[in-house]
């Protein structure tokens, strides 16, 4: 059998196109419009605590200090304690604290927004920043080294003396000249005398700007001295920006500044310059005078001078600390944990009434002159009035999507050493003097603690005698009755307030604290049996513990109870990936993105990305079904709340709340998808021990200074795997010195705390903080974060391998190893065991994440949880990605034995965006990739920055929208790989709703880069400039626009070379690039042909209110009276402002006729201005003849050739968002209707828009049947409706038919297509 085989070498590539189908895939925008956010909902939190003597440990049986352990609770709650993987309690809870004890319960402090401020008095230091700075300076040094050179001579001269008598004469003296006289004559050289060398330096000066170093250390003052200067007396670290403290004043200090080493730089010499003679002295002592004659010594010097100027170089450091003063504020929270820190423990435990009272205080009602009343004990103020309680201004009946709950924590059993009924103050907290205590639900059948008269011994083992006023059982009914009023509480339909004064709901968590009430025999077993149920009723459930973890655990669980539940939802569809393995067949699998909005958190209180997962259906007769063969979505094609799909590991489970008919209810759902086969923590027992997590990130030591590191990204290579135990201390690498660590932790599942992450962040070297990181690798890990909201980032299959099979002349492939790759918001790129059929338990599990070192820079809270977040939405890796392939065969000399088709030794490489996250593009190599083995590679990244320029073509590009199309073009006479992408999205489009363009856009143009290396290859953009005459890039003036969508790649004459491009912009404008097929194309200088013949606009809808083109065009070729032309199809719609863009005239379905593309002769035809060769430029509306575009105004009239093409308008508000779907002559498009907007928001807000899919006929825009020799008019087909929100097109179905793939159900007919079993190569353009 293996004679039937040879060496197969596939070479999948996204140029390549079908006679049948032409499609591509949904492009989306930021999306946030297309989510109406829930009506405003804020919880209130009113704590109830015990502090009756037996939270001593001295006054319980059981020696527990629960009073320190309900203090340690709530400091950790409000403070947080990353160690433990605790998160403080959100600025955004209102929260209050009330405390009960002795006869009755009181509030001590209102209930108002953890981080609310209140004003303290006088100035005072509020902030600081903290900046190093580096001042880099130079001097001249000069070192001038002087020499003396000596000559000596001796002179000769008569001598002479006096004489008296002769006998009395006096010394020889010299007569006459010194000979020799001359000044130059006679001279001999002598030693000479050194000179020391003379050093003058200059004054250092500045060497340009001081230039901040690391991080900025931001500080917020929260105590300050109790003093007349107010002086801050401890400063913490703060993620606060200045901008967040206005009104202050700013005083700025330098530190002294420490200079650093001084080198030396270039030098200049001059001299040596050698000086003149000097006068001639005579040598001291050596003249000597004879009767014979006189002779004398002189010496003369001349000085040489040699001046060494140098340039030294060094630093100042120092630090500028600047304080903002002013106001000061004290936050809620310090309150609440100075009243915490202040509690103390004494007398008994009044249930009923501290019951009564804390919700009198909710409900905005008086307690006061009550038997058991605590209103004289509340302080008046902001709690209360002389007669009134002021209740949270949360609390109200018009504000029904609140939520508001009591965590009512005791330790013990009710006492009520009053003897008083707990009625009177109840129908007080009701406001209702027909309240009865008279609700048996917690009494039926028990006695209790309190109403015992005698016991029968001295440890109170049991009750000898019962009191006829069994007070504690009415005081019971009490509080059962009060806890469904407070429960209950509603609105009737005319907004009256029903069951409790607010007309609202507050639930009653119970905590029984302690061992006592732990106990389920005895004395007390009746009043804890009561106390679970009492949680129950309250709707806030019975908690137990008898330490600080349980008053944590408690009241989190309590605050999800009280959260309010959006359902996850989608305006994506699912997506059908192309086999690039087997072409022909379609696999019958859809992968769909989910994710959970938060459109309120784009505000102050928001988050940093949404959670999103990626699950995995079965197509069943064009509809998706899960592995319980339930369809997914509901009617209005929103996802189902649990749903078992293919790669759901079934027991993992969350817990939701969600109102069913009104009435709120917990449901435990399914994780589901890749995010429950996600693995946490750090585990040897399990292979892989960890997430496998790649980076491209680098960290050295820096060459210079050897205390800092430098941090940096690879350009190409094997990336690097980073995993726990390269961030704690033992590591041998310096990761664990990464700034970043505690955010990259967080991607194992470690609950990481903002501020813990903030402070190695800024000090990386901190031991105190690397310990604090280690303990909390030993809390459990949690999932709930691990995945960013799969937005745009439409998944794709990658098959590494697979065995042939054949079989009754039919090609098929076994033994698949099928990958899923697709990118997150939250900055990562997945990539996922698709699952070898539909009971691989292995499916959905991760093989390997990418995190780039740009996604760690740029939003690394973005990796922490989402209570951890910021309030600034990053987009991440959300761009589309695609993949070139090429398979080898590996053969066996075995007999009949299948052969298997591989990437290894051929090509599975990777390419794509960052769309919204950025402007780079990246490019792995997985061909030594498997679903168990191998390291991805690194081939290259694109990092566009600096000036836009004709110099500088990746200045000129925006943010990488565009997805990358792999294609072989004729390049300087040789095949070549390129990767071609649109220039990018300019953000100034996201300025106002109808943004305007001026000048030349971010973005404008193409981009042809080489898929090998990342270098750019070609370009054609207007800011080329019209003065070019290089033949690697191309100049239109009119290419001045955006280009974010796909750029389609045809080839012509199906030789495997691309000939033209054809893509829209944001400007209404449609173009078509022909490319050379000369041998020197590209070639730079005299010799080298133009890469692009022509550069051509062949729909021009430029101008005022022009519309946008966000996709990318679809491409087929047809025939008419002999005549063969393309037509190019493409939609428009305003995608950034998808609902709140105004109505625009112009967004309609456009196909033109492109007359030029199958001309014999076009890359010889000339197109200059105002005269052109060319059919098909410029279409418009306004145009005549051969250029005119036809509106086609109920989309099913012809239009015949001899006109430019047609457009059809499908409605006011309609705009076409997605690719449309060419297939066999129709024409799908998906029409989003922004008229379908949500009137009336409830408290889970919903998905605004909807979207159906139009079929249209082409070439001509009518649909048309033959009958006989004649044809007839035919209906088009009826609109499909796909769901509510922005949905796409998918096309599926399993073997070789495919058609339309639905998120659910239609009794529409659906059209199937058959699939060819093989390619033919054809030759469509004129002969």
């Amino acid at each position: 059998m293996k004679t039937k085989y040879k060496k197969i070498v596939v070479a999948i590539e996204t140029g390549v196109i079908t006679s049948l189908i032409c499609s591509a895939l949904p492009s989306y925008a930021s999306d946030i419009e297309l989510y109406k956010a829930p009506k405003s909902s804020e919880t209130t939190l009113m704590f109830m605590l015990d502090v009756s003597g037996s939270m001593k440990p001295d006054s319980n049986n059981y020696g527990e200090n629960r009073l320190q352990s309900l203090k340690d609770g709530m400091i950790a709650l409000l403070q947080g304690d990353s160690s433990k993987g605790i998160s403080p309690l959100p600025d955004t809870l209102v929260a209050g604290l009330s405390t009960f004890n002795d006869k009755t319960g009181r509030i001590k402090l209102e209930a108002r927004p953890l981080g609310g401020p209140s004003p303290l008095s006088g100035q005072r230091s509020v902030y600081r920043t903290t900046i190093s700075y580096k001042q880099n300076i130079t001097r001249t040094e000069t070192v001038t080294k002087k020499s003396n050179e000596n000559q000596v001579r001796t002179q000769t001269a008569n001598s002479k003396r006096d004489c008296f008598l002769i006998i009395f004469c006096g010394d020889y003296e010299p007569t006459g000249n010194w000979n020799p006289n001359d000044i130059n004559a006679g001279w001999t050289a002598a030693t000479g005398t050194s000179i020391p060398d003379t050093i003058t330096r200059t004054d250092w000066i500045l060497d340009g700007a001081a230039q901040p170093q690391g991080n900025v250390i931001a500080q917020e003052c929260v105590e300050w001295n109790n003093d007349t200067s107010l002086s801050c007396k401890t400063w913490i670290a703060s993620s606060k920006l200045p901008a967040d403290f206005p009104s202050t004043t700013t005083t700025p200090v330098n530190s002294a500044y420490i200079q650093g080493p001084v080198s030396n730089g270039a030098n200049t010499t001059t001299g040596p310059v050698s000086g003149s003679w000097g006068n001639p002295e005579v040598v001291s002592g050596s003249r000597d005078c004879k009767s014979s004659g006189c002779t004398q010594k002189q010496n003369r010097a001349k000085t040489t001078e040699t001046t060494i100027a140098t340039l030294q170089n060094s630093s100042w450091t120092y630090t500028t600390t600047t304080t903002y003063g002013g106001v000061a504020y004290e936050t809620h929270r310090k309150k609440m944990l100075r009243e915490v820190n202040a509690l103390t423990a004494r007398d008994g435990t009044p249930t009923a009434f501290a019951y009564a009272e804390v919700a009198a205080y909710l409900l905005g009602q008086s307690t006061k002159d009550k038997s058991g009343t605590g209103f004289g004990e509340s302080t008046v103020g902001d709690i209360r009035t002389a007669d009134n309680y002021k209740n949270p201004i949360q609390i109200d009946k018009d504000k029904q999507c609140n939520t508001q709950g009591i965590y009512f924590l005791t330790d013990g059993v009710p006492e009520y050493s009053s003897s008083t009924s707990a009625e009177a103050i109840t129908q007080a907290t009701l406001n209702d003097s027909a309240f009865q205590c008279n609700d048996t639900e917690l009494t039926t059948t028990r006695n209790f603690y309190d109403d015992c008269e005698e016991f029968t011994d001295r440890n109170k083992t049991s009750c000898k005698k019962w009191k006829s006023n069994t007070l504690s059982k009415t005081n019971w009914q009490c509080m059962a009755g009060l806890a469904k009023r407070l429960k209950n509480g509603t609105v009737n339909d005319t907004n009256q307030p029903l069951n409790n004064p607010k007309g609202v709901s507050i639930l009653t968590a119970v905590v029984g604290f302690g061992s006592t009430l732990g106990e389920t025999s005895g004395i007390y077993a009746n009043d804890v049996a009561a106390a679970k149920q009492w949680g129950a009723i309250g709707g806030g459930k019975y908690y137990t513990g008898s330490d600080s973890a349980a008053v944590v655990a408690s009241v989190i669980a309590f605050l999800k109870d009280l959260d309010k539940y959006i359902p996850p939802v989608t305006t994506g569809s699912v997506t059908i990936p192309v086999d690039a393995l087997d072409t022909q067949n379609i696999q019958p699998w859809g992968y769909f993105p989910q994710f959970d909005p938060k459109p309120d958190s784009v505000s102050a209180s928001g988050v940093s990305t949404w959670l999103g997962n990626l699950k995995k259906y079965k197509v069943v007769n064009s509809v998706l079904y899960d592995r319980d063969s339930a369809t997914i979505t509901n009617s209005n094609g929103l996802m189902k709340d649990d749903i078992n799909d293919y790669w759901a590991d079934t027991s993992i489970k969350k817990l939701i709340n969600k109102e069913v008919n009104g009435i709120k209810q917990v449901f435990n759902v399914k994780v589901g998808g890749a995010l429950s086969q996600m693995p946490l923590g750090y585990d040897t027992a399990r292979s892989p021990r960890e997430r496998r997590i790649f980076t491209d990130r680098t960290i050295v030591q820096d060459t210079v200074d050897s205390s800092q590191n430098k941090l940096g990204s690879m350009s190409s290579g094997e990336l690097t795997q980073i995993g726990r135990d390269d961030f704690i201390s033992t590591s041998t690498n310096k990761f664990k010195e990464d700034p970043k660590r505690a955010y990259l932790l967080s991607l194992f599942g470690y609950p990481i705390g903002k501020d813990l992450a903030y402070n190695i962040d800024l000090y990386p070297k901190e031991s105190v903080y690397q310990t604090e990181l280690q303990q909390v690798l030993n809390q459990p890990p949690k999932r709930d974060w691990l995945m960013g909201a799969v937005m745009h980032s439409r998944p794709i299959l990658l098959t590494q391998q697979g065995t042939t099979s054949y079989e009754n002349d039919v090609l098929t492939y076994t033994n698949r190893d099928d990958l899923i790759v697709y990118g997150s918001t939250q900055g990562i790129l997945h990539i996922v065991r698709a699952g070898k059929n539909d009971s691989d338990s292995n499916a959905g599990k991760e093989v390997f994440a990418f995190v780039p070192s740009e996604m760690i820079e740029s939003q690394p809270k973005a990796f922490l949880s989402q209570d951890n977040q910021i309030s600034e939405l990053k987009y991440g890796i959300d761009g589309q990605w695609t993949t070139y392939t090429e398979y080898v065969t590996k053969s066996t000399s075995a007999t009949n034995t299948n052969p298997t088709v591989t990437v290894e030794g051929g090509k599975q490489w990777l390419y794509g965006g960052l769309r919204m996250g950025g402007k780079s593009y990246y490019s792995l190599d997985l061909s030594s990739v498997t679903s168990t083995t191998g390291k991805p590679k690194l081939k290259f990244k694109i990092t566009p920055s600096g000036t836009c320029s004709t110099t500088n073509p990746l200045g000129c590009m925006g943010q990488s929208w565009s997805k990358p199309t792999i294609t072989w073009v004729n390049w300087q006479g040789k095949r070549k790989l390129v990767m071609l992408v649109g220039g990018g999205y300019d953000k100034r489009y996201e300025n106002s709703v109808d943004y305007s363009p001026s000048g030349t856009d971010e973005g404008a143009g193409i981009y042809m880069f080489d898929a090998d290396d990342g270098s750019l290859l070609w370009w054609a953009s207007a800011n080329v400039g019209a003065t070019n005459s290089a033949k690697n890039k191309s100049y239109h003036a009119n290419l001045n626009r955006s280009v974010v969508g796909g750029i389609k790649a045809v080839d012509r004459n199906a030789d495997g070379i691309t000939d033209h491009l054809y893509f829209g912009d944001l400007g209404g404008q449609l173009w078509r690039v022909d490319l050379s097929n000369h041998i020197n194309a590209g070639v730079l200088g005299s010799t080298g042909e133009d890469f692009a013949k022509h550069v051509v606009r062949i729909l021009d809808m430029s101008g005022t209110d022009a519309p946008r083109f966000y996709s990318t065009p679809t491409f087929t070729i047809h025939n008419s009276n002999n005549t063969t032309f393309g037509a190019v199809s493409i939609g428009s719609g305003n995608l950034t402002y998808p609902m709140s863009a105004k109505d625009n005239a112009t967004d309609a379905v456009y196909v033109i006729y492109d007359k030029d593309v199958a001309r014999r002769n076009l890359m010889v035809l000339k197109d200059s201005s105002p005269s052109t060769e060319l059919y098909t430029k410029d279409v418009k509306t306004s145009a005549s003849g051969g250029t005119r575009l036809i509106k086609n105004v109920d989309g099913n009239s012809s239009v015949p050739l001899s006109n430019g093409g047609w457009y059809y308008v499908p409605g006011s508000s309609k705009r076409i968002l997605n690719d449309p779907v060419a297939i066999d002559s129709d024409l799908y498009v998906s029409i989003f209707d922004a008229t379908k907007d949500i009137t009336n928001v409830g408290c889970s807000g919903g998905v605004r828009g909807e979207s159906k899919v139009s079929q249209f006929c082409l070439p001509f825009g009518q649909c048309v049947v033959k009958k006989g020799a004649s044809t007839e008019v035919e209906q088009r087909p009826s609109d499909i409706f796909l769901g509510k929100g922005n949905i796409g097109i998918s096309f599926g179905g399993i073997d070789t038919k495919r058609g339309l793939v639905l998120n659910l159900p239609t009794d529409k007919p659906l059209k199937s297509y058959q699939g060819k079993s093989k390619f033919i190569s054809q030759r469509w353009y004129e002969r």
